[in-house]
């Protein structure tokens, strides 16, 4: 976007609040960046945020402006809604279709938005609705567009978009708030296990996309598979076992098996093993299984089914 083309959005977005109408304020935040910077280094990660914002930036210039850069994620303004979620399902397309070409090293990025009419300043905006939409964007998966439901009803979609319960969070320094999702994959089904961390959805196209939860927990992840892998004899037996029983509990508890973090993101269905047992859905894939816990055994087994139909 243009200096010139900038500067005219920023005098629309100020007009616009000063008269009491509302705008639309968008983040954006890459999941694992944390654990990301720790195992490929400083220089690889600053890499990975300079891509992450060249796509951000080129999508958000058609629609609204670039607020700042914020390292794992950024922040930006729109005169409406409607345009910050067009931006954000230009920005997922644009991951989805780098993530195709680059299977071995996935961008995961979950998007809030929300509106209000927050304080603006020369550099920043400040208000509730900048911190509801931070929240959100935390709470969205890999590839998921998160916006409040109030805003639902005053905002018309696409064709090729829906709006889609996604129940009531609790965010922190907020409170409960009743979430939507914005679906823009054209698909089939969809299964989450028990705790949401993980959602699979079956497409039109005959894939499965794999949306992971925000992993904030990640570096305890690590340090309990280590433990869980430690050799008897290094550390003694007794201790050995202990400490694996504690990577096994931790791992349960936190709901989303490591070897999910390392899947491709999205996949043939005639790539993958699915199976159903009791309430537990699995997924086999050349990188190894993962599994979907507390599952309806009833709806994994439709979802088998269908994604059997799509092969």
């Amino acid at each position: 976007m243009s200096w010139s083309r900038t500067l005219k959005v920023r005098q629309l977005l100020r007009a616009q609040l000063e008269v009491g109408e509302e705008i639309a304020l968008l983040f954006s935040d890459i999941r694992g960046f944390s654990t990301y910077a720790v195992e490929m280094g400083d220089r690889a990660a600053f890499r990975l945020t300079q891509l992450h914002e060249g796509i951000l930036k080129d999508r958000i210039s058609e629609y609204g402006i670039l607020v700042k850069s914020l390292g794992d994620g950024v922040m930006a303004a729109f005169e409406t809604a409607s345009l910050a979620i067009q931006a954000a399902v230009s920005i997922q397309q644009a991951f989805r279709e780098r993530n195709s070409e680059n299977p071995d090293d996935p961008i995961d990025v979950g998007i809030g938005i929300a509106t209000g009419t927050p304080v603006m300043t020369d550099i920043d905006f400040i208000g509730h609705s900048v911190n509801l939409s931070q929240r959100l964007s935390g709470h969205a998966k890999s590839g998921q567009i998160l916006v409040p439901t109030a805003l639902c009803p005053k905002t018309v979609l696409p064709i090729s978009l829906r709006f889609v319960s996604a129940g009531e969070r609790a965010l922190k320094g907020i409170g409960s708030e009743f979430v939507t999702e914005v679906v823009w994959i054209q698909e089939i089904a969809r299964i989450s296990d028990a705790l949401d961390q993980i959602t699979l959805i079956l497409t039109e196209q005959g894939t499965i996309v794999v949306e992971l939860a925000k992993d904030a927990k990640q570096e305890i992840r690590d340090a309990m598979e280590q433990l869980r892998r430690a050799r008897a004899e290094e550390e003694g037996m007794l201790s050995a076992f202990l400490q694996r029983q504690v990577g096994r509990l931790t791992q349960r508890l936190m709901g989303v098996p490591y070897s999910a973090m390392r899947i491709v993101r999205e996949q043939n269905v005639r790539d993958l093993r699915l199976a159903v047992r009791a309430n537990t859905l699995s997924v086999g894939t050349t990188d190894g299984t993962f599994s979907l816990n507390g599952v309806d055994p009833l709806a994994a087994k439709g979802f088998i089914e269908l994604a059997q139909k799509a092969q």
